[in-house]
């Protein structure tokens, strides 16, 4: 008897913090108009919102990819289970469409789905490495304007306008792509997870329900099945 292990509850875990993680970069990017109000008012020191707001993001990203990973690692080892071998060198390709069976539709789909994940992934990536990039030479300018609104002086409105409003556009780019790559990211979990329970399902001889197939809750943790020594074992956490 060979084991299969329950996903569901590391799906929705993983959909939950891949979703944080992006909604928490996108408010990020905004930080500047904090900047913006605080110029307005001198004496105001953000220094204290902009820690935080960091301190957020690292932990939601950081939390993120270890519950994805999490996540990944018990999908692709119910592919042992079910008897399908991993070749793909792209991670999570070989997770995703050997899940969904041999049909060539279904695989297609989940090839291209695997493949614009990766994609706007890595162009956030880029996105974010070049706005940083790109915002070094003002980082002094910045600094300096920062300092003299906590010290309680004035600075030109129009200076900081320029500064911020740039450092801004400078962020959205990576934050919007940062949530095109979550949203792919959320279709991939529910699909392979979806697909994993159907196969089980189908092995038992039973119709699965629509419900069934697109539940992502704790509940299905308590489906337990007898595979034939063949194909699996149980479902369990």
């Amino acid at each position: 008897m060979r084991q299969i292990r329950a996903i569901s509850s590391w799906a929705t875990a993983a959909m939950l913090a891949v979703a944080a993680a992006a909604l928490t970069h996108l408010c990020v990017a905004f930080l500047p108009l904090v900047d913006v109000w605080a110029a307005h008012r001198p004496g105001s020191d953000v220094g204290a919102v902009r820690i935080a707001a960091w301190a957020v993001l690292a932990t939601t990203v950081v939390t993120a990819w270890v519950v994805f990973a999490g996540w990944s690692r018990r999908a692709r080892s119910n592919l042992v289970a079910f008897g399908i071998r991993t070749t793909s060198k792209l991670p999570l390709m070989d997770v995703a469409v050997g899940s969904v069976g041999r049909a060539p539709a279904l695989r297609r789909r989940m090839n291209t789905l695997t493949w614009l994940w990766w994609l706007s992934l890595l162009l956030a990536l880029a996105a974010v490495g070049l706005g940083v990039l790109a915002g070094l030479d003002n980082l002094r300018e910045i600094d300096d304007v920062r300092e003299r609104v906590a010290a309680g002086g004035t600075v030109d409105r129009a200076l900081v306008s320029h500064l911020f409003g740039r450092q801004l556009l400078l962020r959205l780019p990576g934050a919007a792509l940062g949530i095109a790559a979550a949203a792919f990211a959320l279709v991939l979990i529910a699909r392979v997870t979806s697909a994993q329970y159907g196969r089980v399902a189908r092995i038992r001889g039973a119709a699965a329900s629509r419900a069934t197939l697109q539940a992502l809750r704790a509940g299905d943790e308590d489906w337990t099945v007898v595979l034939p020594l063949s194909v699996g074992g149980t479902i369990r956490e």
